[in-house]
């Protein structure tokens, strides 16, 4: 069944992402639910980085001389862990939360 594009009226196809006529873009808060997935994997990558990077770094600071222990190495790693989690979280809500908003169209 056809709809009409809110801004300009133009009847486009139901299933349509964009309006043919004005270019109107429909959406979770002005982007298309693709954008959003290739944003959540890249802040996912993001978050692995970091996970990597900790893990490096701590087992470098474990390994630097014979005074360092494994508990400094995991005191290093606990030092990134918060951009881990932050990353990691905003890469879940852009993955799980947004797509599942109400769209809209958007110009």
């Amino acid at each position: 069944m056809p709809q009409q594009c809110p801004h300009c009226m133009t009847e486009i196809h139901a299933e349509a992402s964009t309006c043919p006529a004005c270019g109107a873009i429909r959406g979770v808060w002005g982007r298309s639910v693709e954008s959003w997935r290739q944003a959540s994997t890249f802040m996912l990558g993001v978050a692995a980085f970091f996970v990597l990077a900790g893990i490096v770094f701590g087992t470098w600071v474990a390994s630097v001389d014979d005074r360092t222990t494994a508990f400094d190495g995991l005191i290093a790693f606990l030092f990134l862990s918060p951009f881990m989690l932050f990353a990691g979280g905003v890469g879940l809500l852009l993955r799980y939360v947004i797509p599942r908003m109400q769209e809209g169209w958007y110009r």
